[in-house]
């Protein structure tokens, strides 16, 4: 939303003083310098309502209509980092603090995050990193899409929660988390699966299978979620073949067969295994 969509939230601001192309706003923070062409219709005293924010040279400046706009998600830089909390560039000339108490995890200088766009009580415009709420599951993803996003969250019970595209939420589940990842990290995955209420479950493999019939790609599907491991082989029972996959006995042994072929599996008696790759 923009400044004059969410005009009922921001504080009014005096109008201090004019001067060459020019004026002030009073604020908490001190004055603020305002672009006069804002505000021509007004005089000294009204009121007016702005945003207000610090320019690269920390000089305080308010705006009726900034591009910015709130509840909305950005991958934005982190130039800094002090006691109050960590500094992020917005465009080449507006700085945006995120406090302290809005931060979730570590944050790294010259990282890049998505961060969340909030107006304080001030006027003054703030980030965070708890940025769930403004991320939507209302989208035309389908399975096997190709996206690109940043870890917002990571859950070592569940897995790394994704902000596709800064506008959609999704998750990479705990078992595709391979090696070291971080928050801010730009991944480029696949949609596994997107649920009825529009969930998004991520994969991080390329799959390499794409001509593998249904039937193969169901296996392999499962040795990725079960450590890499089913206890079917050549010799198990059709029921015990139809109550884990589904499949007669002889699709099942059609499909480890191409899966084996294309040496994604080794086939044992009684036994799978995926090879990891």
């Amino acid at each position: 939303m923009y400044l004059n969509d969410r005009s009922e939230k921001i504080k009014n601001l005096i109008i201090k003083r004019f001067a060459k192309n020019k004026a002030y706003l009073k604020t908490c923070f001190g004055d603020a310098l305002i672009d006069s062409k804002q505000v021509y219709n007004n005089k000294k005293g009204d009121k007016v309502k702005a945003y207000i924010y610090y320019d690269i040279n920390n000089v305080l400046r308010a705006s009726c209509n900034l591009s910015i706009i709130e509840h909305k998600v950005y991958s934005l830089k982190c130039i800094d980092i002090d006691k109050k909390g960590a500094y992020f560039l917005f465009g080449s000339n507006i700085i945006l603090l995120m406090p302290r108490d809005q931060k979730s995890y570590k944050l790294f200088k010259d990282m890049t995050y998505p961060v969340g766009v909030m107006l304080d009580k001030d006027n003054m415009l703030i980030l965070t990193t708890k940025i769930r709420e403004f991320l939507s599951l209302d989208h035309n993803f389908k399975e096997n899409d190709i996206v690109e996003g940043r870890i917002y969250s990571i859950n070592k019970h569940i897995g790394a929660f994704v902000a596709i595209n800064n506008q959609y939420d999704s998750l990479l589940r705990i078992n595709e988390l391979k090696g070291v990842h971080i928050e801010g990290e730009l991944l480029k995955l696949r949609v596994k699966e997107v649920k009825e209420d529009g969930k998004i479950e991520l994969t991080n493999r390329k799959r390499a299978y794409l001509e593998i019939d249904s039937d193969s790609e169901k296996i392999l599907d499962y040795l990725y979620e079960n450590d890499g491991l089913v206890n079917l082989g050549d010799k198990s029972s059709p029921d015990k073949i139809y109550r884990i996959f589904g499949l007669s006995k002889s699709s099942f042994k059609r499909a480890i067969g191409r899966l084996y072929k294309e040496k994604y599996i080794r086939i044992f008696s009684n036994k799978i295994e995926l090879i990891r790759r």
